[in-house]
């Protein structure tokens, strides 16, 4: 471990910040992705001699060449423009030198890090590379401060999102109060990890509770949006709720997440939270410190969803949703 000279607790070094790197990967995935998307067009030299049969019957080599090769193109370059972004995320030490904004500190539970927004991203190939809430969120508060979080000591890339301080287990607790003293605001996944509560409870007892911010997700079940197909296909739509059965997986969760918040906070405040958290997904205080659910707006795009009726549920405008909160900040400074 090492001292910062400008930090009060000890740190690690985190992986490394190589923005040239990951701008070159960036620019070798599109190429290849631009690649993998033209080869198809080669079956035409195949078919122009050919019925489709005959050219499955006589060049099924080619044919099958062409096809892996059209899907290690495409794959293969999202791959490496994810890598390459991840490569370019900023540093936390980075981002707390050259901001004159407080930070917005982002806790969440590590078992939550690779929790997907299933909103669909309106621009093209957006959905080879979906956000995780992490991104959306780091989006739509940007005007408070930049945003940070603790990273797992044994990351080999960043995330995007948040700007990562790597701590080791003797000092996250220095670290989050340091920060929890210093954000603008303090944003909560809120997930089942005890050291996820103790940064809700000593938040809840330390910080003002404007600054606060509780997020409960659409989660999928760990196993399932873990498994080896959504490991190796990490950028496809797989954690989308295609099904009703997934759809109702994931409102469980997050219900059940909600109704274990409701019960542990309620001796720390003075009035209760609603009974039910409805289709709202962030919980915040007013600025009469009075708890309330943000209600959750919804891009204009949302009813063309026809294609995917189970996601419409999940659909959010993060930015459009949290104006409330940011509003009630920048009212405070």
């Amino acid at each position: 471990t090492s001292q910062s000279a400008e930090l009060p607790f000890d740190t690690l070094p985190g992986p490394a910040y190589r923005p040239l790197t990951g701008a070159a990967l960036i620019a070798s995935g599109f190429l290849m992705l631009m690649i993998g998307l033209v080869i198809p067009s080669l079956d035409q030299f195949i078919l122009n001699s050919h019925t489709l049969i005959d050219a499955l019957m006589h060049e099924p080599v080619t044919t099958f060449l062409i096809a892996a090769s059209s899907a290690l193109g495409i794959f293969g370059g999202a791959w490496l423009i994810s890598r390459g972004r991840r490569m370019r995320a900023i540093p936390a030490a980075a981002l707390l030198k050259d901001n004159t904004n407080p930070p917005v500190l982002f806790l969440r539970s590590f078992n939550d890090d690779d929790l997907v927004d299933p909103t669909p991203r309106m621009i093209p190939m957006g959905d080879f590379f979906p956000r995780r809430y992490e991104e959306s969120f780091a989006n739509a508060l940007r005007k408070v401060g930049p945003m940070v979080a603790i990273g797992r000591p044994s990351s080999t890339l960043s995330d995007l999102g948040s700007g990562r301080l790597y701590v080791p287990d003797s000092a996250w607790k220095d670290a989050v109060n340091y920060l929890q003293g210093r954000a603008s605001a303090i944003l909560f996944v809120v997930g089942r990890t005890e050291g996820l509560w103790w940064e809700i409870e000593t938040s809840l007892r330390d910080v003002a509770p404007e600054r606060l911010l509780f997020f409960f997700p659409y989660a999928e079940e760990r196993d399932r949006r873990r498994s080896i197909w959504r490991r190796y296909f990490h950028w496809a739509p797989t954690r989308v709720p295609f099904s009703k059965a997934a759809l109702v997986r994931m409102e469980s969760e997050r219900q059940a997440r909600y109704k274990t918040f409701r019960e542990r906070i309620r001796p720390m405040l003075p009035d209760t939270l609603p009974e039910q958290l409805g289709r709202s997904q962030f919980v915040d205080f007013d600025e009469q410190n009075q708890p309330r659910l943000l209600e959750t707006a919804q891009p204009w795009w949302a009813p063309l969803a026809f294609y995917l009726p189970s996601t419409r549920r999940t659909i959010i405008d993060v930015a459009r949703t949290l104006r409330p909160f940011v509003r009630k900040l920048q009212r405070a400074t």
